[in-house]
């Protein structure tokens, strides 16, 4: 079970994941080695209202990477984003669909404890319904509580671009499988209303070695 992989796929909103293919295109040496590092919850939601028409699916994710391009220091950031999906199965029409980020997560909006038992997400998020264009913020205030013991993974990867260029990806995570929790709300509807089984808590080390790439 790679627990923690997933996820990092998921972050890949141009916030947090390194493409291999945008590392070696920026590289200006003939090896550049490139680490992110950092802590990360998951959770999603699914329910369905009283008349057992709408069904809710809703995905909350946040994280505290610190990237670092050897030998300068790393940079840390805060991230988090939420995705709501809304459909009425009787009548086969979908209600909403949104998607939205921050990445100004100050450090008491986004808690781990160290040995990954509990994190809690408070923020405010700005969503876009990918329909119609409009922005919305939702309140998030969701907690994780772990529910197994702590699980270790790794992979190694070498994509080769041509011309001698490749790039070695050396990923590594731990963390543990958790309930979650809590409101994601527009003040109207809280798109979280039921416990999850389906969550995470972990911390992930993800790292690029760009070689011999122009």
């Amino acid at each position: 079970m790679r627990l923690v992989k997933r996820p990092l796929a998921i972050l890949s909103l141009g916030l947090l994941v390194l493409i291999p293919w945008s590392v070696a295109s920026a590289a200006s040496d003939r090896v550049t080695v490139e680490n992110l590092r950092g802590p990360l919850v998951n959770a999603s939601f699914s329910s369905i209202d009283p008349s057992g028409c709408v069904e809710t699916d809703s995905f909350v994710t946040a994280n505290r990477p610190t990237d670092q391009l050897l030998p300068g220091r790393g940079t840390t950031t805060g991230i988090a984003a939420v995705n709501v999906f809304e459909f009425n199965a009787c009548t086969g029409t979908t209600l909403l669909q949104a998607v939205g980020e921050t990445d100004t997560l100050a450090a008491a909006d986004f808690e781990v404890s160290n040995q990954f038992l509990w994190a809690s997400l408070r923020t405010t998020i700005p969503l876009t319904n990918i329909d119609t264009g409009d922005i919305f913020d939702v309140t998030v205030n969701v907690n994780w509580t772990a529910t197994s013991d702590i699980r270790r993974d790794h992979s190694n990867t070498n994509d080769l671009y041509g011309g001698g260029c490749h790039v070695l990806n050396r990923w590594k995570g731990s963390g543990r499988e958790a309930a979650a929790s809590g409101l994601v709300s527009d003040g109207i509807t809280n798109f979280t209303p039921a416990i999850t089984q389906s969550a995470e808590i972990g911390f992930v080390i993800d790292g690029f070695e760009v070689i011999d790439c122009p």
